[in-house]
């Protein structure tokens, strides 16, 4: 695990000294799944863009995973609430996406957004009790998991102006990171929980900090 991180400090530390532009970036997204309420969970994240070359645009990102899974409870025979269990998970994420340029980068492009991400994820269980429906006790279990993951995706990029190009990225991807690794630790007799491959739709949003050159 630590020769990977120094090589992967390394080739950044490459890529920062051979880029000319950086656009910092800050973005968001929701990824698709049914064990989760509201079918789904969230991504924050922010980052950097290095314009390495005209076709590859490498980027360095730190994100945030959250969700909740649905509770599930417990009834007597007369449907009163003996018990409840409710789980959540997180992941702070940090990734090295070597971006592949595909048109014109000065107007509007697509981008192919391979993903290798160190994770370190942290899931809750709340179990709660009951006597004749009212609150008896309750518990709380935490379980943690470091993880590596490749992902995929592909985005719309557009510039904003023709004098400075802040830009907008419009992303399609599938996000490999298994949040089910600490929850299926929590409950190892309910349903297990994968979430890799996931598919995801996001937003980001790049600042310049220069005019742009033509």
């Amino acid at each position: 695990m630590k020769k990977r991180i120094l090589t992967a400090l390394f080739l950044l530390s490459f890529v920062f000294a051979n880029s000319q532009i950086v656009k910092p970036f800050v973005g968001g997204g929701v990824y698709i799944h049914s064990d989760f309420e509201n079918s789904g969970f969230l991504s924050l994240r922010s980052g950097a863009e290095f314009n390495a070359s005209k076709y590859i645009k490498p980027e360095i990102e730190i994100s945030g995973l959250i969700g909740s899974l649905e509770s599930s409870s417990k009834l007597d025979a007369n449907n009163v609430m003996v018990a409840e269990i409710s789980r959540s998970v997180s992941a702070v994420n940090f990734s090295f996406c070597p971006k592949i340029i595909l048109g014109n980068e000065l107007v509007s492009y697509f981008e192919i957004l391979p993903k290798y991400s160190i994770s370190t994820i942290e899931a809750h269980k709340n179990s709660y009790n009951y006597t004749n429906g009212n609150f008896v006790s309750s518990k709380m279990e935490i379980a943690k998991e470091w993880s590596q993951s490749i992902g995929i995706g592909i985005g719309y990029c557009f510039n904003f102006s023709d004098e400075y190009s802040d830009a907008m990225s419009l992303i399609l991807d599938f996000q490999n990171v298994d949040l089910g690794k600490p929850l299926n630790k929590l409950s190892p007799n309910a349903s297990r929980v994968d979430t890799k491959w996931t598919l995801g739709f996001g937003i980001n949003y790049y600042f310049n900090l220069r005019k742009k050159k033509f």
